[in-house]
This record gives structure tokens, C-alpha cells and sequence, in this order.
């Protein structure tokens, strides 16, 4: 499956949502990210679309915005929009049965008594997605990107909402056939230049275990300088806690090659389509692939593929 590609037109509709749903930075101008993914996601989108500057809090607007030449990619901006709506509560997703799922304080659901029923989902089930209700200015937005269509999600929105996996639809999208044939696929298609990214991020060494432990011991001696003997101090690392500690960055790190490098219906990301794509962390399809192409190339390393 080939996804749209971005026009002018969707592009707009993006920038419109961003700039009203990204929280404003009132001191500085521009919008804040509040170090959430979904306003971090959110500022990026408006940087590749030519509306703002990066920053290190957010984004700062351009004083004269304009798209870009090469517009960025349509999967990403989906994403973008998907979760700054999820966040801003401009889409509910609802369990399998339409409903809402329950209230809860802690572990503990519960009934508002006297409360009206929710309105029924106003997107209907379709290609393996469960249903949702989007405001009506959300919804025409999704249907402008063409995530819905007669009331329902459209095949081009299955490969994003994989990426995305909302809780209350219980999403395992690791059994599916097009799961399994992108495995293959992006086994095979492997670029050498990844490839070997991929294989030095799996070779621990001893200089990797040491070097860490000495960062360790000296932060823990530092902190023994500051806060007396007496302070409540971790101990420095060990060499096992060290090399568990390696493979679990080293994991993150393989993670953001998929990132930044992979997409499903693309597979390996040539230099100009990474450089249209945003860098959506957090990518649950993203994750499940590292897994899965992990477990494959190196069956005898599994502590990578966890």
C-alpha cells in the first residue's frame, strides 16, 4: 500500500490545527511543547512546514511563514494531528462497543450519577480500527487528510493508527499478514549503511561497561561532596547493573532508527525521505518492527529484541 502524499491544501488545514491546539508561549511568542511527545511532534510539524523556527522549549514563528518547496511527509503530519487531537480531547476513542470507557480514580471506576450519555461514535469500525467520536471541525480534518471517509476510516489510515495503537482498542497488530510481510520485506531490503549502524549498536564492550562505571562513580562521589556522608546515595554501578544499563540505551537507540529511517509502507527511508519525515518517537509500530527485525537478524541476542 503507497500513502497520499501532502498537498498545499491538507498542509494548510495541518498549520491551521497546530497553531490553535499547541499551547501558546505568551513570554516569547510562538508555542511551547511543555516536553509532552504530542507538542513536541506538533512543533516539529510546523518547522517542516515552513512556519516556525526550532527551538529548545518549542517553536517560534517565522515572520513570514510560507510552505516549503518539498512538503513534508503525510504519514508524519498524520500522526502529528492524530495525537495533539487525542490530547486536546478533539477525538475520543472508544472501546470495541462504542462505548466510553469507564471513570477512573486510581484503580477505582466510577459512575457519575445523573451524567447524560455520551454521544455515539461518529467513526465507524473499519479496516481492523475501532471507533471513535471526533468534534466536527476534527472530523472534517481527518476527512480532508483522508483518514475518514463516509463515516469511517479509510484503508490509508490503518498503517497510521498502527503507529499509534489507541489503548481502548486493545491493538496487537503483530499477527497481522501485512505485519508479517513487512517483517520479510524489511529484512531483505536492509541497506548495508544500516545495517551496520544497527550491528555497532549491539557491540558492548568491555572499554563501553568501564567507561560507564567510572561516569557513575564519579557522579556518586560528587554527590557525597555535596550532600555529606550521610545522604541517601545510590551506589555506583556495578558491571552487570553498567552493561544492563548499555543495552537498555542501546535499545532506545536502535528504536530511533526505525524513527527516523523506516515507515511501513516505504520500508528503509531513502536520505530525502528522511529528511521529510518528522521524528515521531514513540512510534508503537516503530517499536514492534525493531522487535521483530531484531528477533530475526539476531535470534541469539534476544535481550535486543525485548
Amino acid at each position: 500500500m503507497t500513502s497520499p502524499e501532502a498537498t498545499p491544501e491538507s498542509c494548510e488545514a495541518v498549520v491551521n490545527f497546530l497553531t490553535d491546539a499547541l499551547p501558546p508561549d505568551r513570554e516569547r511568542g510562538g508555542w511551547n511543547d511543555m516536553a509532552m511527545t504530542a507538542c513536541q511532534v506538533g512543533c516539529e510539524a510546523l518547522v517542516k512546514l515552513g512556519q516556525a523556527e526550532r527551538t529548545s522549549w518549542g517553536a517560534s514563528p517565522h515572520a513570514a511563514p510560507s510552505l516549503p518547496a518539498i512538503l513534508p511527509r503525510w504519514d508524519d503530519l498524520c500522526i502529528a494531528v492524530l495525537w495533539l487531537g487525542d490530547q486536546k480531547k478533539a477525538i475520543s476513542f472508544r472501546l470495541p462497543d462504542g462505548q466510553q470507557p469507564p471513570l477512573t480514580i486510581g484503580r477505582m471506576a466510577v459512575t457519575v450519577v445523573g451524567a447524560p450519555p455520551p454521544p455515539p461514535p461518529n467513526i465507524a469500525p473499519a479496516q481492523g480500527l475501532g471507533p471513535a467520536r471526533a468534534t466536527p471541525e476534527y472530523l472534517t480534518l481527518l476527512e480532508q487528510l483522508g483518514l475518514v471517509g463516509s463515516g469511517m476510516w479509510t484503508p490509508a489510515a490503518q498503517p497510521i493508527l498502527w503507529r499509534t495503537q489507541p489503548r481502548n482498542w486493545g491493538m496487537d497488530v503483530t499477527p497481522h499478514p501485512l505485519f508479517s510481510a513487512a517483517v520479510d520485506a524489511t529484512v531483505d531490503s536492509i541497506p548495508q549503511d544500516i545495517r551496520d549502524e544497527i550491528s555497532s549498536l549491539l557491540d558492548i564492550t568491555e572499554a563501553d561497561v568501564a567507561s560507564l562505571i567510572a561516569k557513575s562513580t564519579a557522579m556518586y562521589e560528587e554527590a557525597r561532596a555535596k550532600y555529606g556522608p550521610k545522604a541517601r546515595i545510590g551506589a555506583p554501578y556495578t558491571a552487570e547493573r553498567a552493561r544492563r544499563g548499555l543495552i537498555s540505551t542501546r535499545r532506545n537507540d536502535l528504536d530511533w532508527v526505525f524513527f527516523q529511517k523506516w515507515r511501513l509502507d516505504d520500508l528503509w527511508l531513502s536520505p530525502t525521505e528522511q529528511r521529510r519525515a518528522l521524528e515521531v518517537f514513540h512510534d508503537r509500530l516503530g517499536c514492534a518492527m525493531r522487535r521483530a527485525v531484531m528477533t530475526r537478524l539476531y535470534p541469539d541476542l534476544p535481550e535486543f529484541s525485548a
